[in-house]
């Protein structure tokens, strides 16, 4: 198993490495990327005042999550030394260097669904069926492309609960893994006391709970620090926690089935799952991957802003979708056949997002004064019925853009009306070749290597499975 889940992970990188996005569009992306500069050229947690909210000083601070910004330092470092060689923006190639790390966390997460599914008890092909899904038939092809916590809090989760389902010394790292979950965005606590509670139940003893909660109460002592220290007050986190608990049916509803939103259409593969017999609810790692993925629901369900803001999808489901495919890895005969037409349809709806930017429709909205939350139920409206045109325009934009123009404004947020500099561009890193004076040919067929040599690796892996006797890892 161990095999599979390296030659998957390995290839679904490589496959995603072939489609980098050249610029971070997003706002979280830019402020948290502005903090690995800061901590790169000046040692300093600042960020411009766009970027973030007041804090002590009188300077800068982020209003978003720590740990994805330490993870980008080295990226960040080897793209100010690339531009200085290349005499280029030194933002805008810190920008392309950062997003190299995406890709690499979808991969490996993708790996840990081959892992975690075999601790499950699946086969080999149901392993791999599992991976694939997840690689390719939810929105983890479009946030492999983004700069955002959610890909990082999704390999956490999936480690988190492989471990907990292991022998008792993997066990005992988990404590480890809550603590990141944590700094890695705060919501991440609940992965902590979710496996408390498996492990007081799996051994009878409230003992055994200790690690992980220990592990989560550490995560927070040091999110509190790192607020102090920027904000001169633990609890300011540079956003308000606004949750609303009569909101929960409502926030359900957008997270589960609304066609602005709803998993259920950016993320089809999910609806093979109920296929699975009732009785696997009485295993307990199952009921352990089943609680984590509604405790996410339950959370943002109730968040002030449960669609997400300027998403794709549930992005805030991301994180629960490798456990929730690894359970697809138990189905068999006519669900499995389904979960494999799940993945199709769900790379069809997914898939305009490798070669364009989807913000570009709400770009769109807010230049005819909508805003993303009125467009949540409207099936017309949608952003997967809608991103074909998007797409369309945008392309036929790229022709007659010079890619200089976008350099010039690099770093700065573009939600604002009338900003479109990064929305005319094919949304691939090879378009951006020529700042460098490299064809984009070249870069054209490096792309077309790295994605065939991922491709082929994952059917080699698809190729080598059989259907054999549940392997558990131990």
């Amino acid at each position: 198993m161990l095999s599979d889940a390296v030659v998957i992970g390995v290839g679904t990188t490589l496959f995603f490495l072939a489609f980098l996005s050249p610029v971070i569009y997003s706002v979280d992306g830019l402020s948290m990327l502005a903090v690995s500069e800061s901590l790169v050229t000046h040692g300093s947690l600042t960020v411009p005042q766009s970027m973030g909210s007041a804090g002590l000083g009188g300077f800068y601070y982020s209003n978003w999550y720590p740990l994805l910004s330490l993870l980008a330092l080295p990226l960040v470092a080897l793209g100010m030394i690339f531009a200085h060689l290349m005499h280029l923006p030194p933002h805008f190639t810190v920008e392309a260097f950062a997003l190299i790390l995406p890709p690499f966390l979808i991969g490996t997460t993708t790996g840990m669904v081959v892992m975690l599914a075999s601790r499950l008890g699946a086969s080999r092909r149901g392993s791999v069926v599992a991976a694939t899904a997840f690689a390719f038939g939810t929105i983890a092809l479009v946030y492999a492309r983004e700069f955002f916590a959610e890909p990082l809090l999704a390999l956490i989760t999936s480690v988190a609960i492989y471990l907990e389902l292991g022998s008792q010394r993997e066990r005992s790292m988990v404590g480890l893994w809550a603590a990141l979950a944590v700094l890695t965005k705060p919501t991440g606590a609940i992965i902590g006391v979710i496996l408390a509670a498996h492990a007081a139940l799996k051994d009878r003893s409230l003992r055994s709970s200790l690690p992980p909660l220990i592990g989560t109460a550490s995560g927070i002592a040091i999110y509190f620090l790192y607020n102090y220290i920027r904000f001169g007050n633990a609890l300011t986190f540079g956003q308000s926690a606004s949750f609303v608990l009569g909101g929960l049916p409502r926030g359900i509803a957008v997270l589960l089935v609304s066609p602005g939103r709803g998993i259920a259409w950016y993320c089809p593969v999910v609806l093979a799952l109920c296929g699975l017999s009732a009785s696997y609810l009485k295993r307990l790692d199952i009921l352990l991957i089943v609680s984590i993925a509604i405790a996410y629901l339950g959370v943002y369900a109730v968040w002030r802003d449960s669609p997400g803001g300027w998403s794709w999808g549930p992005r805030y489901l991301l994180p629960a979708l490798p456990g929730l495919m690894a359970l697809g890895s138990l189905l068999e005969g006519k669900s499995r056949k389904a979960l494999i037409a799940l993945t199709a349809l769900g790379f069809l709806i997914n898939a305009p997002t490798l070669v364009s930017y989807y913000e570009r429709l709400y770009q769109e909205e807010l230049i005819a004064h909508q805003m993303p939350e009125d467009t949540v139920w409207s099936l017309t409206q949608a952003p997967f019925v809608r991103i074909w045109g998007s797409m369309s325009r945008e392309l036929g934009d790229a022709r007659q853009t010079d890619v200089r123009q976008l350099v010039q404004h690099a770093g700065e947020p573009e939600n604002s009306e009338g900003s479109w500099r990064t929305l005319r561009i094919v949304a691939v890193w090879w378009w951006m070749l020529p700042l460098a004076r490299i064809p984009r040919a070249f870069g054209a067929a490096v792309a077309a290597l790295l994605a065939t040599a991922g491709l082929v690796l994952i059917w080699w892996a698809w190729r080598e499975t059989r259907t054999t006797a549940p392997v558990i890892l131990k």
